[in-house]
């Protein structure tokens, strides 16, 4: 099925220019493209993605003219089906760990690449199952005896009859819990030579007679730039990730006022389930994140457009901080969304259990959470040593904050206080500042101990992860203040000033930073609980014309989000 609607895509040229076109315009379409596919089908948008962002742009990003002369167009057109042949059984975000080898034979100008053990066979490669025809194989390159790290290689891995070719051996990866639309593969080498030219150049080159060329002389620089291709990864799955919080969230939203349930007067009528102030607990502090998330989204989607190679470095990180923070939040939104709406969360007709696989592997595919906030913070620490070392300010990556006096915050706060953008930015800002102030000063100390730094990282990881959300959760609230403020006064900034509110307390009620380290007193803390629930009451009202904001075609929502009752009637039984 997934396979036939990519097709009925392709031959209506809904891709042509994708990797083609010139300008930010054709990534924006791109990117609108998967968003609109996810709202239809995770496996759709996972499927194309895979040909176009993975396999395409990595061959567009690492490779030169004479790739883009033969690949680009004809991926376009899909007269190839590409896959993106990086992670192995043994290997998946430690990319420097992969086992899978390539030799240069320069008697042949080939090289020869090979799956040594079962732990580099190369897993979960989309497209690898059935349908893929050329492959983008990362592997160690060796060359004379040594090894010169992970390069890319372009590998025909089926004939045009999709027959695999000698020397390759493909197998499935088996059913999943989700995303079963996607042909996830498994790929053995068997000394399967390559022509010198499907080096994936742009990065370094091998010579016809076997020499090693790199403008990049550092290996940990040249192995960042041979992973230039995940940021775009990252950025299509943060995207992904809200517009499948806004589907879930509209479709819980709607059925929450129909769906009656008990009576609190004797002989009255049952009350709406989002009459319930515990209903709204659970569902509009989600809804007010969404839409925070939604505008850091967009912010990440213009910044990657307009990337030069003087901010690819910070790309990366703010990318990084949103894939986690972004998809993190979509899972827990669609399982309370799939309680919120009981028994028929459960129904595959409608939706959100469904998703709840499809998305799932959004928290470890284009980098695992966990791991990647300790890159994050990693990220966040060199810039803080690098620049207190040249004593210079703080430029980039939001942190000019830092060049000024710490934040102080009341010690009483009220209802007016809690839900002033000053009193907001402040209390995000002094929660990074003296997170990155600890993180550096408890790296210091195990290294002042006697540890490497990779292993003083490895011991503060609990500071990482903190650092890392509170980053994160302070872009999001600082490009929510740059929405808001475009918009004109009145009603309609009344109320994206209750959703910043709701955002920003709930933040704060929820990563326990806040206590632990003092920014918020327990009296504050308890203050900050009864905001959020006063901001639950008065966001109710505006519920629903939040959701019909996001302006997801009713075709592509549920039998709950309307006429529940017809749907379930005799008449409408599937006998």
């Amino acid at each position: 099925m997934t396979r036939r609607r990519v097709r009925w895509l392709a031959e209506r040229r809904v891709f042509e220019g994708f990797l083609t076109g010139k300008g930010p315009e054709w990534e924006l379409k791109r990117l609108a493209m998967e968003e609109v596919a996810v709202a239809y089908d995770n496996s759709l948008a996972v499927k194309a993605g895979v040909q176009l962002l993975l396999w395409g742009n990595t061959v567009k990003a690492l490779g030169t003219k004479r790739h883009h002369d033969e690949w680009l167009k004809a991926t376009e057109d899909y007269k190839i089906m590409g896959c993106f042949a990086m992670t192995e059984l043994g290997h998946g975000s430690n990319v420097r760990g992969l086992e899978t080898v390539a030799t240069y034979d320069a008697r042949k100008a080939e090289f020869v690449i090979n799956t040594p053990c079962e732990t580099a066979q190369k897993y979960w490669i989309g497209g690898a199952a059935n349908d893929a025809t050329h492959a983008v194989v990362f592997t160690q390159l060796h060359m004379n005896g040594q090894n010169q790290g992970v390069h890319a290689f372009i590998v025909q891995i089926r004939d045009a009859n999709g027959n695999v070719l000698p020397n390759i051996r493909i197998a499935d990866c088996g059913h999943k819990i989700g995303l079963n639309g996607v042909d996830n593969g498994r790929i053995w080498f068997d000394n399967v030579r390559v022509p010198r030219e499907n080096m994936l150049n742009s990065v370094a080159d091998v010579t016809a007679d076997g020499q090693y060329l790199s403008d990049i002389k550092d290996p940990d620089r040249r192995s960042a730039a041979f992973m230039s291709p995940l940021t775009s990864g990252r950025v299509t799955v943060a995207a992904t990730a809200i517009y499948s919080a806004k589907i879930c969230l509209s479709i819980a939203i709607r059925y929450a006022l129909t769906r009656r349930a008990f009576s609190i007067t004797p002989n009255g009528p049952e009350m709406l389930l989002l009459d319930y102030p515990s209903h709204q607990r659970r569902l509009l502090p989600l809804l007010a994140k969404t839409y925070a998330m939604n505008f850091a989204g967009n912010y990440l989607k213009v910044i990657y457009v307009n990337r030069t190679p003087q901010s690819i470095k910070n790309l990366h990180v703010v990318s990084s901080a949103l894939k986690i923070a972004f998809t993190w939040h979509n899972m827990r939104t669609l399982q309370e969304c799939r309680e919120a709406c009981g028994g028929q969360g459960m129904k595959t007709e409608n939706r959100i259990g469904q998703m709840k696989g499809d998305f799932d592997p959004q928290s470890t595919y284009e980098g695992d959470n966990s791991y990647m906030t300790q890159q994050v913070s990693k990220s966040l620490l060199a810039e803080y040593a690098a620049t207190k070392k040249q004593n210079k300010p703080f430029n980039g990556l939001g942190l000019e904050h830092l060049n000024g006096p710490s934040p102080v915050l009341p010690s009483h706060l009220t209802s007016t206080i809690l839900r002033s953008s000053h009193f907001q930015v402040e209390a995000f800002r002094l929660r990074e500042r003296d997170l990155l102030n600890r993180f550096a000063a408890e790296v210091e100390d195990y290294q002042a101990k006697g540890e490497t730094k990779e292993g003083a990282f490895l011991q503060t990881y609990q500071l990482a992860q903190d650092l890392a959300r509170a980053f994160a959760d302070r872009m999001t609230l600082d490009t929510f203040i740059e929405v808001e403020a475009r918009v004109s006064a009145g009603s309609l900034k009344e109320v994206l000033g209750l959703v910043r509110s709701m955002y920003a307390v709930v933040c704060m009620e929820e990563d326990a930073s806040f206590l632990r380290y003092g920014y918020l007193s327990p009296q504050n803390d308890a203050a900050v609980r009864k905001e959020v629930a006063k901001l639950c009451s008065e966001l109710r009202p505006h519920a629903l014309a939040l959701v019909n904001s996001f302006g997801i075609p009713d075709a592509f929502l549920s039998p709950i989000s309307y006429d529940w009752i017809q749907e379930n009637s005799w008449s409408s039984a599937k006998l």
